[in-house]
C-alpha cells in the first residue's frame, strides 16, 4: 500500500527500476521517446512539409498517409515473429538501424518527391515493428496495478514527445529544412546505441510478477474483456480520424493563411489534450471497470472530428479557429481514453505479450490505411466537393460506433 501512496518521484523510480526484477525499464522508455521523435516528423509533420515544398493538396497527402498505413499493418504483425527468432533487443537494434538509414535517404532526397515517398514508407514499416516490442519490454511480468502505471508512463513518454516535436515541425520546415530529416537520423541512431549497450532489458521467460497471487474475480475479467472488445473496435476508428486529420490539416481553410510554424503549433492542440488525458488515466484506475466510457468516447470522437474539419457557416476566421481548437481538445481527450483502454486491457489480459502488442498496433495501422484511403477515394469521386472526404470518414466512424454498441448489447445479454 505504501507504493501506491508514495510521492511522485518514488513512483516514477519504481517504474524505471522495478522491484520485481533486475531488469531496468528506462532504456525502453528512452527508446520509445527517441523513436517517437523521428515518427512525429516523418509520419505527421511531413504533410506540412509536402504542402509547403511540393505544393501537394489534400488528395496527395491522403494517398501518402494511406500508403504509410498499409505498411504499418504489416510491420506490426511481424514484430512478434522477429522477437521469437532474434529476441527483442536484437530486433530493436536492427529496426532502429533501419529507421536511421531510411531517415538518411529521406535527408538526401528531401527535394525529390518520388524517392522521399519510398523512404517514408520504408521508415513507417520499420517503425511499426518497433512499438509492439517496446510495449512488451515495458509491460511484461507486471500485475494489473503495476501495468496500469507502466502503460501510463509509456503513454506519457511517446505522447509528450509527439506533441512537442509536431508543434515545432513547422519551424523546422520554415527555417531548417534538413532538420526535418537530420533530427530523426540522430534520434534513431541513439536508440540503436541504447539497444546495443543494454543487454539485460528483456523479460525473463516464465517469471511472473510477485504480486500475481490472487486471480481476478470473474466479474472483473468480464468487464476487462468487454472493455477490450469495445476498445479494439473503436481503436481503428481513432486512427481513421487521426491519420485523415493530419493529412487534411494543411488544406483546411483555417490553416491556409498561416505559415507552417503557426499551423503546426495550432494543429498540435489535440496532442497536448491527449497528454493531459494520459496523465489522468495513468494516475487513476476508475476507468478500469467502466467499459461504457469507451463507447461514449467513440461517439464524442465523431462530433469532435466534424468540429475540427468543418468551418462554421458565416463565422469569422477567428471564430472558426477557436472552434477548431476547442474541437481538437475534445478530440484529444477521447482519443487518449480509447488508446489507453486498448493497450491496457489487451496487455493485462495477455500478461504483456508482444503478440497482443502487435494486434494493438495492427489495428492502428488498419485505421491509418482505411481513413486516408477512403477519404482519397471520396475526394477523387467528387473533386468539386471539399467535404467529400470528411463525410466518408464520418460514415466509417459512425458505423464503428454502431458496431461497438451492438457488441456491448450482446455481451450484456450473455451475462443475463
Amino acid at each position: 500500500m505504501a507504493r501506491r501512496h508514495g510521492d511522485e518521484s518514488s513512483l516514477l523510480n519504481s517504474e524505471l527500476y522495478p522491484l520485481t526484477s533486475s531488469r531496468p525499464l528506462w532504456p525502453a522508455y528512452a527508446c520509445e521517446s527517441l523513436s517517437s521523435v523521428g515518427t512525429s516528423l516523418l509520419s505527421v509533420g511531413i504533410f506540412f512539409y509536402t504542402t509547403h515544398y511540393f505544393a501537394w493538396g489534400m488528395k496527395q497527402n491522403l494517398l501518402l498517409a494511406a500508403a504509410q498505413g498499409a505498411v504499418y499493418v504489416i510491420g506490426s504483425l511481424v514484430a512478434a515473429r522477429l522477437a521469437d527468432r532474434f529476441g527483442q533487443r536484437r530486433s530493436l537494434f536492427a529496426i532502429y538501424a533501419c529507421m536511421t538509414c531510411c531517415a538518411l535517404v529521406a535527408l538526401a532526397a528531401k527535394s525529390s518527391p518520388a524517392v522521399l515517398i519510398v523512404a517514408l514508407v520504408a521508415h513507417t514499416l520499420a517503425a511499426s515493428a518497433n512499438w509492439p516490442l517496446v510495449e512488451n519490454l515495458v509491460t511484461a511480468g507486471a500485475d494489473a496495478h503495476a501495468m496500469s502505471r507502466r502503460v501510463g508512463v509509456y503513454n506519457l513518454v511517446w505522447s509528450i514527445t509527439n506533441a512537442v516535436i509536431f508543434a515545432i515541425s513547422g519551424t523546422l520546415i520554415e527555417h531548417w529544412r534538413a532538420g526535418m530529416f537530420l533530427i530523426p537520423v540522430v534520434s534513431h541512431a541513439l536508440a540503436a546505441l541504447l539497444m546495443l549497450i543494454h543487454r539485460n532489458i528483456e523479460p525473463i521467460a516464465g517469471v511472473a510478477s510477485q504480486h500475481d497471487t490472487i486471480a481476478p474475480e470473474p466479474e472483473l475479467i468480464r468487464k476487462r474483456t468487454l472493455a477490450l472488445t469495445l476498445a479494439r473496435i473503436a481503436l481503428p476508428a481513432t486512427y481513421v480520424v487521426i491519420f485523415t486529420l493530419v493529412a487534411m490539416m494543411p488544406s483546411l481553410s483555417v490553416m491556409k493563411s498561416l505559415d507552417p510554424a503557426q499551423a503546426t503549433l495550432i494543429a498540435s492542440a489535440w496532442m497536448v489534450a491527449r497528454v493531459f488525458m494520459f496523465v489522468l488515466l495513468g494516475a487513476t484506475t476508475w476507468w478500469h471497470t467502466r467499459p461504457s466510457l469507451l463507447l461514449l468516447s467513440a461517439a464524442i470522437m465523431l462530433f469532435a472530428f466534424i468540429g475540427v474539419t468543418t468551418p462554421l457557416a458565416g463565422a469569422a476566421y477567428q471564430t472558426n479557429l477557436l472552434a477548431m481548437m476547442f474541437s481538437q481538445i475534445i478530440l484529444g481527450v477521447v482519443l487518449g481514453l480509447i488508446y489507453s483502454g486498448s493497450l491496457y486491457f489487451g496487455m493485462v489480459l495477455s500478461d504483456g505479450s508482444t503478440e497482443h502488442g502487435g494486434y494493438h498496433e495492427a489495428l492502428i495501422g488498419a485505421g491509418c490505411v482505411a481513413g486516408p484511403g477512403i477519404a482519397y477515394l471520396a475526394q477523387s469521386q467528387w473533386p468539386a466537393n471539399p467535404r467529400a472526404g470528411v463525410t466518408a470518414v464520418s460514415a466509417i466512424v459512425g458505423a464503428t460506433i454502431v458496431t461497438a454498441g451492438v457488441a456491448a448489447l450482446r455481451a450484456d445479454r450473455k451475462k443475463s
